[in-house]
């Protein structure tokens, strides 16, 4: 019988593309939300709120691993108070996994975020861009960040406790024009097929590994920058990209777009790649193969 999980915040984009990814390779998958999701073949839909236990609970009936990506976001932070961030990142984060702990249910993959790194993603004294990756301190800055700090806390203390897990730390993936996609693989992009994949690989890494710590993952497209790039990616992030993608400054400006400004750090995603066995499929350099084929998409 194939496996059954369960994803909050099923109707997301996370939700959807994990969702098509896992029943593509034949996992029976649960979606739960606030909202019906009915537009996934394969997929069951139960509509309930992760603040809620009960709904929770039943949510987790015969399932045999969670992907939680319930959230709200740094988008929401213009017109959501902070509470909504503690109720629905912590406060759900903590229903969710107190639940499955009870069910002694796992793995749980926490979908978690770029934010948690907060002021670690500063440029230092010597103006150049910095290397990001996963045991910089985690330095939140707004309560977004701060919520998803918390919740990678909360996920580390129940792993602990044999709700075996781990976080992703996604970059950008919420759908955006073509143009605007490929430009976003300098800054810290990535497509979402790449994310659901990202997902999958980490449900399927932890079965079996009793015994290996709590562990968050960057998870981003690739990008070939280095020490020696990291004084002019500010400064003329042209001139670093022209060095690695020497035909991108001409099928930029005929597709008429450009880098949007000084590029101030770059992803490492080496962990996810060595531990995961996961390697992204989409990135500027498919961005740009697309442009110089006439294509619009990927």
């Amino acid at each position: 019988m194939a496996e059954t999980i369960l994803i909050t915040g099923g109707a997301g984009t996370l939700g959807r593309a994990t969702a098509r990814q896992l029943v593509a390779e034949g996992s029976q998958v649960r979606l739960m939300d606030l909202q019906p999701v009915d537009d996934i073949p394969g997929a069951d839909s139960v509509l309930g709120d992760v603040r809620d236990a009960e709904a929770v609970r039943a949510a987790l009936d015969g399932v045999d691993g969670v992907v939680h990506a319930a959230a709200w976001h740094g988008i929401h932070l213009r017109d959501h108070p902070p509470s909504d961030f503690w109720s629905l990142n912590v406060d759900g984060t903590f229903v969710l996994y107190e639940a499955a702990l009870a069910a002694g249910i796992a793995p749980i993959v926490l979908a978690s975020t770029m934010g948690v790194y907060g002021e670690s993603r500063a440029m230092g004294p010597d103006g150049a861009a910095v290397r990001i990756h996963e045991d910089l301190a985690l330095r939140p800055v707004n309560v977004y960040e701060l919520s998803k700090v918390v919740a990678e806390e909360v996920a580390a203390s129940y792993h602990r406790r044999g709700v075996r897990g781990s976080a992703l730390r996604f970059g950008m993936f919420v759908p955006e024009p073509f143009l605007h996609a490929g430009i976003r693989f300098l800054y810290g992009g990535i497509d979402e097929r790449d994310v659901a994949k990202a997902v999958v690989a980490a449900l399927r890494h932890l079965p079996g590994r009793s015994e290996a710590p709590f562990a968050a993952y960057n998870i981003f497209s690739a990008v070939p920058y280095s020490a020696a790039d990291a004084p002019g990616m500010p400064r003329d992030p042209m001139a670093v990209i022209r060095r690695h993608w020497p035909d991108a400054p001409q099928l930029l400006d005929t597709a008429g777009t450009a880098p949007w400004g000084p590029i101030h750090e770059w992803y490492d995603i080496s962990r996810a790649e060595r531990e995961l066995g996961w390697a992204p499929r989409y990135g500027f350099t498919e961005f740009l193969a697309a442009l110089r084929e006439g294509r619009t998409s990927l």
